[in-house]
């Protein structure tokens, strides 16, 4: 009769999936981790399911056969079991250490209605009963692991229930001859009832659960350069506090799957379980798809004018102009910062130069007479152009409360000729700086800021001209940095990003917090 109370158990197992490694790293780079508060949520979800599903369970038709003095043998059938009413009075979904995950219905009640007949001879009778089911208790236990491809596993370890009381009301034509034998149909029901639960629960983890775990992918294609690998690196870990899944989290190239010259480090999440669910993204997931992208080429790219144009529209929202009231908002007098201090000083310097601070930068041969004077006599009327690719892989590095970026960036400029595709190479610098980023979540979009670690460093490495004053340009560059680029950067990051949730799942009371080497998400699940 309670065909599906492995719904309960469908849904703390989707919960830990649904956030989605091969064996042989050594930590993972993704864990998902349910408490006792999630799997609580979990078991109010599948509550509201199975409550939902009871109305459809076709429950089996059955047939016996009695002997009256008067009559001898006589056959009776029961059929068209439909559930009428029930009530799901206690039901609870408990992790049990080392073993796995228990679901239990204990103390609930169902009334069956359906139809009957009696068969003797050339004659046959018919009619209608009304049942009461009381005292169901039902106990699973499910076993969970993964196979050799990394995928999530769960069986039935072990089932058993029990059926209080039941008692039948049959009405009818020759009724009266069922209700002599009211007891031993209902012993009969009872005895068919217990066999089959059990028997029902396992078919529905066999013929269900595992064949959709076997369907959960464990390579996802992201685009035509990346894929990342989430299999499991190991069974999910369960203690009586919570259930932690560790995923493998690793991106890899679609030429290949070749191993990031790095490994993972470990992810040492907190002993507090406030929260129903813990998601921790080690550094090692965003600096193997940092490497595989820069492997392929994919993080070249060029600036144009129209990029700069895009870049000053953005520097101009209001946003921006708050990040810069909040970070340059000092006075070049009272600030002790480094940073603001070359503000102020390449400030005066633009205005010595006849440069107005507040100008945006166009890239023409013209614009930086004071940088490199021979260049607007060398390439007259032309726009440049900028070629920029990192020389390795830039890694993301988490510490409590603050991401930093430090890459190094090859700039290489060019002029190019009017209605032509030929262009000229000018010069090629090398640009170093640190970046440190801030990560906030809302309910369903991830927001952040990004401010300056260290002034841009700029290092002259090729040039086709022979004077280009390179600390000057260090200065202004720096200047540009703090009043555009940034401002830029944060208007953008304000706006957000949309978090990859399930469909009608919301988070609620959410949280991310950085801490040595992973981001931890924590929240709560609304449904």
């Amino acid at each position: 009769m309670m065909a599906r109370p492995h719904c309960v158990v469908v849904v703390l197992l989707l919960l830990a999936v649904v956030s989605g490694l091969k064996e042989g790293a050594s930590n993972p780079g993704f864990v998902a981790r349910i408490t006792r508060k999630g799997l609580e949520y979990a078991r109010q979800y599948g509550v509201a399911i199975l409550k939902k599903e009871l109305s459809t369970i076709e429950l089996p038709d059955f047939s016996g056969s009695f002997e009256v003095s008067w009559i001898k043998i006589m056959s009776y059938e029961f059929y068209r079991l439909k559930i009428h009413d029930f009530e799901l009075r206690n039901s609870d979904l408990r992790l049990c250490p080392r073993q796995g995950v228990r679901a239990s219905l204990s103390n609930n009640y169902v009334t069956v209605s359906g139809n009957w007949k009696i068969k003797k001879a050339f004659f046959s009778f018919k009619g209608t009963f009304y049942m009461k089911v009381d005292d169901i208790c039902i106990s699973a236990f499910l076993n969970l692991g993964k196979d050799q491809s990394g995928r999530l596993t769960a069986s039935m370890a072990h089932c058993n229930n029990s059926i209080g009381h039941i008692s039948i009301d049959i009405s009818g034509k020759l009724s009266w001859i069922l209700n002599l034998f009211h007891e031993r149909i209902e012993n009969k029901f009872k005895n068919i009832l217990e066999q089959k639960i059990c028997e029902m629960v396992e078919k529905a983890t066999t013929s269900r659960l595992e064949p959709y775990l076997q369907t959960l992918p464990v390579i996802s294609m992201i685009d035509q350069v990346a894929s990342i690998d989430y299999s499991l690196i190991g069974a999910p870990q369960v203690t009586s506090q919570v259930l932690d899944t560790p995923f493998k989290g690793e991106f890899f190239g679609q030429n290949g799957h070749s191993r990031a010259p790095f490994d993972a480090p470990p992810i040492r999440l907190p002993e507090k379980h406030d929260y129903m669910v813990y998601f921790a993204i080690s550094e090692y997931v965003f600096n193997t798809a940092s490497w595989v992208y820069h492997q392929a080429g994919y993080m070249n790219f060029t600036i144009q004018n129209q990029h700069m144009q895009n870049l000053t529209k953005l520097a101009s929202k209001p946003s921006a102009e708050k990040w810069r009231e909040q970070y340059l908002g000092s006075t070049c007098l009272t600030s002790n910062s480094a940073l603001l201090t070359t503000s102020c000083i390449s400030s005066s310097l633009l205005l010595l130069l006849q440069i107005s601070p507040d100008s945006p930068i166009y890239l023409h041969t013209s614009s930086f007479p004071a940088l490199v004077p021979q260049l607007a006599r060398m390439y007259p009327n032309m726009e440049l152009e900028l070629e920029m690719s990192p020389e390795s892989a830039p890694l993301l590095m988490f510490t409590p409360g603050n991401v930093t970026l430090m890459p190094v960036i090859d700039v290489q400029a060019f002029a190019l000729k009017p209605n032509s595709s030929d262009r000229k190479p000018l010069f090629q610098l090398r640009v170093t700086t640190s970046i440190s980023a801030t990560i906030n979540v809302s309910s369903d979009r991830i927001v952040g800021s990004v401010t300056p670690g260290s002034k841009l460093k700029l290092e002259l490495k090729h040039s086709n001209i022979n004077f280009i004053d390179v600390e000057l340009m260090e200065v202004i560059l720096n200047y540009y940095a703090l009043h555009t680029i940034y401002p830029s950067l944060n208007a953008k990051l304000e706006e957000g990003f949309p978090l990859p949730l399930p469909v009608d799942t919301y988070l609620n009371s959410s949280e991310l917090q950085v801490h040595e080497n992973f981001l931890l998400l924590v929240a709560n699940l609304d449904y």
